[in-house]
């Protein structure tokens, strides 16, 4: 998978925002109608949402919108810390808008523009200090719509996307694993096939027989393509039934 940016959550970009969330009043019920006291989960500010979470997500949106997504994945800082019972919020402004974590624990960035503009952030029921978080770029293009022309053009907008919202301090490092970027194709047996295609003219396939780890950091077994493969832009790829494409 590919990282795009790691944050030890008491670094110096969060370390400025580490403090609770208080609770808002609460207007009280008309009279005559039963009123039931609901406590909500303790929330902690994790990090910033409009420096860097919200102009990332609005720039995929608007380049990468149907065959990428930003994602926020969350994982513990050190041994003995759950995740199972982790909560995500954006909150800002009053607003509050609840992040659900996928089958792979990763939590899609919303473009919320309000809640930027009012200086939101991301809000955890967790001390800051026990999680880590990092951005990645989840492909959600369709199964069956992969050919090798959308992958080449996915790597190549990838760059042209990322690249000039990175943090001028990270960008060596963007660098250093963007040009390198790949995209995987994986499944959770190494007997796995991908084959490309073109028409009903097989030609070639692959076995997904490269250890790697998915997003969940379950291990996976994959082929990587890196854009280079002399193959018609047209031919299509055929993804193995439980395939979970990755950029890595």
């Amino acid at each position: 998978m590919l990282p795009l940016l790691k944050f030890p959550v008491l670094s110096t970009l969060a370390a400025c925002v580490l403090c609770a969330v208080p609770a808002h009043a609460q207007s009280p019920a008309p009279e005559g109608l039963p009123t039931v006291e609901v406590k909500a989960a303790a929330r902690t500010r994790l990090l910033p949402y409009k420096p860097l979470f919200y102009p990332m997500a609005k720039a995929v949106q608007k380049s990468l919108a149907g065959r990428a997504a930003l994602a926020v994945q969350l994982r513990p800082s050190r041994v003995g810390v759950r995740t199972d019972d982790l909560s995500l919020w954006l909150e800002g402004g009053g607003e509050s808008l609840p992040m659900r974590a996928d089958e792979h624990g990763l939590y899609i960035v919303p473009v919320a523009d309000r809640i930027a503009q009012q200086d939101g952030a991301l809000s955890i029921n967790k001390h800051p200090s026990d999680l880590r978080a990092n951005l990645v770029l989840v492909p959600t293009l369709a199964p069956d719509a992969w050919t090798i022309g959308e992958m080449r053009r996915l790597l190549r907008d990838v760059h042209a996307t990322i690249d000039p919202l990175v943090p001028w301090h990270h960008r060596l490092l963007n660098w250093a694993v963007t040009r390198k970027l790949g995209l995987s194709v994986c499944s959770l047996s190494p007997r796995a096939h991908v084959e490309v295609v073109d028409g009903n003219r097989l030609l070639a396939r692959y076995p997904t027989s490269e250890p790697a780890r998915n997003h969940a950091n379950s291990p996976v077994y994959c082929h990587r393509f890196t854009g280079n493969e002399d193959f018609d832009p047209r031919a299509r790829l055929v993804l193995p039934e439980d395939a979970q494409v990755l950029l890595i």
